[in-house]
């Protein structure tokens, strides 16, 4: 999965700040995966000369966005996994995950021949 829109072919990307973007893309080559000194994963990032072309960019592994090949297929979708190794980042995530005002409900019901959609009364 290729991180984008960004301003190496989007100056305008909502994710530039100040001219560079906020997600710190593109990443450094890595030999190895590392944890950097405040914990975060630094994710093997190889120099092989491989890209795409996105318009006139020429996009690398530096643009790569870490991914679960497993997860992405299963459920067709981009679900962020990372290693969480210190409490501050195992507090974010509980914050995160119990926020509750970006949460939405979606119900799937076979209907039989003839029967109205059913309507929710709780909105």
């Amino acid at each position: 999965m290729i991180h984008g829109p960004c301003g190496q072919y989007n100056p305008n990307a909502p994710c530039m700040k100040n001219g560079k973007c906020s997600k710190g893309f593109p990443k450094p080559f890595q030999p190895e995966t590392s944890v950097d000194k405040n914990g975060f994963a630094l994710y093997k990032r190889r120099d092989n000369d491989r890209y795409v072309q996105k318009g006139s960019a020429r996009l690398n592994n530096q643009w790569v966005v870490p991914y679960n090949m497993y997860l992405l297929k299963k459920f067709q979708a981009h679900i962020n996994v990372e290693w969480c190794n210190k409490g501050i980042f195992i507090k974010y995530l509980f914050k995160y995950v119990t926020k509750g005002a970006d949460c939405s409900k979606a119900y799937i019901q076979r209907l039989r021949n003839g029967e109205d959609t059913p309507v929710d009364e709780e909105t």
